[in-house]
């Protein structure tokens, strides 16, 4: 494939993935119904986030003319549907903030914003298409602005904004997401709906997948877009498959529109089920939750500012850890650091409440995501506040707490991108309490690691870490799982990117509280850990694998509060 352009997304190359048109589209062409086979212009593939673009129509001088041009006068044919679809996205919006004031961008004819109306919601909303701006206000009695949400007062604030099949449309998704954020109150919640062309069936559908039409300026992987919300600092609450609800008659004429076997009897395809109702998900879109999260503050921070230039932060993700805080706080060498904040994975238990009054600063996920997702929260969190190393502590006292000025020293000396804490080191692990088992799995997949990644660490398993912020800006961490093994695809992402790793001996602690990963876990994730090298190795033959191809988003320091408010515990 040719090589054309940039990027619009994270500035990697472009390469062409479906040759398409040439002509210009009309206002027609961007309707919500219109989705003729083949239509679209020539659509790029960025070798690095792998979102797929239509240049031309990004480069139109006047799409926002053509969208208040645009008409869709089959669009509420399947308004049942589309109502039934609506409601099960404020469903999944008001398990987080069910009542308050809700922005919905290109709210189209304005039936969201009509079902959440109905909920109690204050409501707004923006579209440019006149008509469908017309119908919401004249018909429906609703709030609907002709304008874009850029055009927004900068002080309006928003406990809901939601953009339901939306981003696909805005010529520059980044932007626009930036904004929804600094437009959400604290801990409001911003909602995405848009196709996913890394799913299974955008890849089995091949240039027939539907979401390759001409009124769609940029196609971003699910993975991806979840990386634009986090470095936002935003927090994920929620990432489900979307469901539609549409007549028989329209899933089967979408069918029929995109396969030429059923083409030839579209007419009476379309006669078939036109009142029966079918609700299902394609697995090509999903629901994404993003809360904008506050950042609590204790009355007395156990660490505070040095003053020193480089900052220091050491992060805790915690999970069901009130029993173990005060240990954790009580062995932290306080002089070590220039902040501790620990990020709560919505634990059942008492975990903010100890860890503010032991004075840490306190984040807490809306939702529990994972170890993986904790993990992304906290880097996310030392980059945009300043940190130059940042030092990851378990709050469950698995590891020494007062080992963190030596886990930051060798990348406070240059030596090091990546320092990590080895119980095999000098091994002392079963003496420790690591069950023989376990020691014997780790030795097994550290000795595999070490051929695949082509290095000779003395273990590969350890949650002791500590990372140049700089270097943590180099990779694509964020698009890594939420679970355990995103420590082996960040690991796979140092060795990629040429990382300096220094190996500090630590000792080894088992107990009850922190060695809590059943038997059947530790061999699930022996296997995603084989995978992952699978993965690396293949990547070093064909360069396809995301997590290995750059950031779509620089993690910049950023001034206090622009993301997370902080308010006193």
């Amino acid at each position: 494939m040719n090589q054309v352009g940039r990027c619009g997304i994270c500035a990697g190359s472009l390469a062409l993935r479906y040759p398409g048109r040439n002509d210009a589209p009309g206002s027609q062409d961007l309707s919500p119904t219109s989705h003729p086979l083949g239509a679209h212009a020539d659509i790029l593939e960025c070798r690095e986030c792998g979102t797929l673009q239509q240049p031309t129509l990004i480069e139109q001088p006047d799409l926002p003319g053509l969208y208040r041009e645009m008409r869709d006068d089959a669009y509420l044919d399947e308004e049942t549907g589309r109502r039934r679809a609506a409601a099960r996205v404020l469903d999944l919006v008001g398990a987080h903030v069910p009542t308050g004031k809700l922005l919905d961008v290109g709210c189209g004819h304005g039936l969201l914003l009509d079902e959440a109306r109905k909920r109690g919601y204050e409501t707004l909303g923006l579209e440019l298409a006149a008509d469908a701006a017309g119908y919401a206000r004249e018909s429906l009695g609703l709030e609907v602005l002709e304008q874009t949400i850029e055009d927004l007062d900068d002080d309006a604030r928003f406990d809901v904004i939601t953009l339901i099949d939306v981003l696909e449309h805005l010529p520059d998704p980044a932007s626009t997401i930036r904004r929804c954020r600094d437009l959400l109150m604290p801990d409001g919640v911003l909602c995405i709906v848009t196709p996913d062309p890394s799913s299974v069936t955008a890849r089995l559908a091949g240039r027939r997948w539907w979401g390759l039409v001409p009124a769609h300026s940029f196609l971003v992987p699910r993975r991806t877009l979840l990386e634009l919300l986090i470095a936002g600092g935003l927090a994920i609450a929620a990432d489900v498959p979307y469901v539609r609800s549409f007549s028989l008659g329209y899933w089967l004429a979408g069918l029929a529109e995109r396969s030429e076997r059923f083409g030839r009897g579209r007419r009476a395809i379309e006669a078939i089920g036109e009142r029966l109702q079918l609700s299902l998900s394609l697995g090509d879109e999903r629901v994404i939750i993003a809360s904008r999260v506050q950042s609590h503050v204790p009355s007395h921070k156990l660490v505070e500012d040095r003053g020193g230039d480089t900052k220091v932060h050491v992060v805790l993700p915690a999970y069901k850890a009130a029993s173990t805080i005060p240990i954790v706080a009580a062995t932290l060498p306080a002089k070590a650091a220039d902040r501790a904040l620990l990020v709560d994975d919505a634990s059942p238990d008492d975990t903010s409440a100890v860890a503010l009054r032991e004075g840490f600063e306190v984040i807490r996920h809306p939702a529990n995501r994972g170890y993986g997702a904790n993990q992304k929260t906290c880097y996310v969190r030392a980059a945009l506040d300043g940190a130059d190393i940042v030092v990851m502590v378990h709050a469950d006292h698995q590891y020494d707490p007062g080992l963190v000025a030596e886990m930051a020293q060798p990348i406070a000396d240059g030596v090091a991108d990546v320092v990590i804490g080895s119980r095999l080191l000098e091994d002392r692990a079963i003496a420790g309490g690591m069950p023989r088992w376990k020691w014997i799995g780790n030795r097994v997949l550290t000795t595999i690691e070490n051929w695949a990644f082509r290095r000779s660490h003395s273990e590969y398993h350890t949650g002791y870490r500590a990372f140049s912020v700089d270097f943590l800006r180099e990779i694509s961490f964020l698009r890594n799982s939420d679970n355990f093994v995103f420590d082996q695809e960040i690991f796979a992402q140092v060795v990629a990117r040429g990382g300096a790793v220094t190996e500090l001996a630590i000792p080894t602690r088992y107990f009850v509280e922190a060695s809590s990963v059943s038997f059947t876990k530790s061999v699930e994730y022996g296997l995603q850990t084989l995978w992952v090298l699978a993965r690396f190795r293949a990547d070093a033959r064909r360069g396809r694998w995301a997590l290995l191809r750059r950031p779509a988003v620089a993690l910049a320091p950023e001034r206090s509060g622009t993301h997370m408010e902080r308010t006193p515990g």
